[in-house]
């Protein structure tokens, strides 16, 4: 059973529609204890950083969502809910007023998220990008994926990139290390791509 987690900020129904489209067993919850007992955990995210934050402690789930990335069962970010699993991010710092620079995350994986700079372009990016450099398990070179988000993630180690994209420069639009998986694009929105991506995932769960 795979656990979507649910903050009140995330794009739920798509994901447990595509899981149970691919033959997946599913459950959104806010549960601590169901979280902790799924074979694996997709945490979706739609919004902004800080207010998501915010839900997740308020919730108390930001302990059992550190515990289960670090407990070896396999762990999917997707969106927002990526960009979470990072130590901060500038987006409402401002008004945060966070002197540090950045609103913090997760802590999961090190680095931070950072927006597109201002290079012409509209932001947010709404659109199909290829993946280029994928070096990802559940990624294949030249998949076509769908994107919206104004903020991108910026890992510290450079071998934790999964795969990039390009929009005005090139970002990283996954990473991985161990069991821990992150995508800046929505897999259940990617077409048969997306859903090969979510096939391979499932398949982490069951080894």
């Amino acid at each position: 059973m795979i656990a979507i987690v649910d903050y009140g900020m995330g794009n739920l129904g798509s994901v447990e529609k595509a899981l149970r489209h691919i033959g997946s067993d599913c459950v959104i919850t806010s549960d601590a204890d169901v979280i902790n007992n799924a074979s694996g955990v997709i945490l979706p995210g739609v919004g902004s950083f800080a207010p998501a934050m915010d839900e997740l402690t308020n919730r108390d789930l930001v302990m059992p969502l550190i515990d289960c990335a670090y407990s070896g069962k396999p762990f999917l970010g997707i969106c927002l809910g990526m960009q979470l699993m990072l130590e901060g991010s500038e987006e409402n710092k401002i008004e945060r007023r966070e002197t540090k620079g950045f609103v913090s995350g997760l802590g999961i994986i090190p680095g931070f998220v950072r927006r597109f700079p201002n290079n012409g372009l509209k932001v947010p990016q709404m659109g199909w990008n290829n993946l280029t450099e994928v070096t990802g398990r559940l990624l294949t070179e030249g998949d076509y994926v769908y994107f919206v988000h104004s903020y991108f993630c910026q890992p510290a180690n450079v071998s934790d990139i999964a795969a990039k994209t390009e929009y005005g420069i090139t970002y990283c639009a996954s990473f991985e290390h161990d069991n821990i998986f992150g995508m800046q694009f929505h897999p259940e929105k990617s077409g048969e791509a997306g859903l090969n991506i979510l096939r391979k995932f499932v398949s982490e769960t069951k080894k």
